[in-house]
């Protein structure tokens, strides 16, 4: 199959399900361990108006803390 020193494996062998598995835990591990080129790293900065709407925290004015009694009374 391959050796360390060679960095090049044979997929030839696997079917199509496993290659796109291969393909896939790959892009992760790049991710994983940041190596992501630049020009990767600023596509993703360009986020939709819901991702950032969903990074962002919710801030609330008025915060009421509830006792457990007043949570569970019926």
């Amino acid at each position: 199959m391959t050796t360390l020193s060679q960095n090049i494996l044979d997929l030839s062998d696997l079917p199509d399900m496993a290659k796109t598995e291969l393909m896939s835990f790959y892009e992760f591990l790049v991710y994983k361990y940041n190596l992501v080129s630049a020009d990767e790293k600023r596509q993703n900065t360009h986020k939709t108006r819901f991702a950032r709407f969903l990074a962002e925290p919710v801030r609330v004015t008025h915060w009421k803390k509830y006792s457990r009694e007043e949570l569970h009374e019926r």
